[in-house]
């Protein structure tokens, strides 16, 4: 009899939420242009948190609704998007967005409207620096910072008595500030920094650079990568060089970059990252997520 009266409020709890008005939430993502993969991630995600939520009876007993807006990571069609989330929809929170440059442009749009910014995807320590108190009082950051992240990534070296490391980056706003980032926690954890080395745009020929890079024999090699992560990793592989390589890139497009000979030989087993999720990413505990 217990059990039945349990389920029966469980069923009347979310029958009552699914008949409440719903919450509004509002999401800015890129869902259009060449990153367009890394918007619908987000999406799926998000989707699968309202999902369990909504089936566990909603917020206050109302169910969860969220509205979507397409930035393309583009500022002038990001913050268009965003002011129509605003005054079309009226939504009370906003969830973004997910480009860096569009969460730069959108956080003022928000503080004029005194509408909560939660910035849950753009990593910049300067977001940290801009938010709360003397600065934007409504963004509000819960993903850790380049800073935070690379910190944790020197810790993590350290535990595996990592004694020097090389770094190199890819010409870009974000790419330089993580390698900035690991430089200072790497030296601070007692980590030599063997080569500190930019790729410059449009790089064909990385040859060379994998010779300087090898000049300071690092025991461990720190690539914070975008535009060059599949030439990168040709080149790796072409180079014959068994470095553990980590760092901050698409772990599926590096995978993906070299043969399969190079990976049933085991050339990147000892490849780690802090990477964005993806379904691609072909480890078997990823596989079990997502069939599940």
């Amino acid at each position: 009899m217990k059990r039945t009266i349990v389920l029966a409020a469980g069923l009347l709890c979310t029958s009552l939420a699914q008949a409440a008005e719903p919450v509004k939430i509002g999401i800015t993502t890129i869902l259009s242009g060449p990153m367009a993969d890394r918007g619908q991630q987000e999406q799926y995600g998000a989707q699968l948190a309202l999902d369990r939520i909504n089936q566990s009876g909603g917020v206050l007993g109302r169910p969860v609704e969220a509205f979507y807006a397409d930035n393309a990571c583009k500022p002038d069609v990001g913050v268009p998007a965003t002011r129509r989330l605003l005054d079309e929809v009226h939504v009370p929170v906003i969830i973004g967005a997910l480009c860096t440059p569009v969460t730069h442009a959108i956080m003022p749009v928000m503080q004029q409207a005194k509408v909560p910014l939660v910035i849950a995807t753009s990593a910049g320590q300067d977001f940290v620096d801009a938010s709360g108190p003397s600065g934007n009082d409504f963004a509000f950051k819960t993903i850790p910072s380049e800073v935070d992240i690379m910190r944790g990534l020197a810790h993590w070296l350290k535990s595996k008595d990592i004694k020097s490391i090389a770094v190199v980056a890819d010409d870009g706003e974000f790419q330089h500030a993580n390698a900035i980032a690991i430089v200072e926690a790497t030296k601070d954890a007692g980590i030599n920094v063997t080569a500190d080395e930019t790729i410059a745009k449009d790089t064909k020929d990385f040859a060379p650079l994998f010779d300087k890079l090898k000049g300071g024999s690092p025991a461990e090699l720190v690539a914070i990568l975008g535009p060059s992560t599949g030439g990168f990793f040709k080149a790796y592989e072409a180079s014959g060089w068994k470095v553990p390589v980590t760092g901050r890139f698409d772990l599926a497009g590096a995978l993906s970059a070299v043969s399969q000979g190079f990976r049933d030989e085991g050339g990147m087993s000892d490849l780690t990252g802090v990477a964005v999720f993806t379904p691609a990413f072909d480890k078997p505990a990823v596989q079990d997520f997502v069939t599940s």
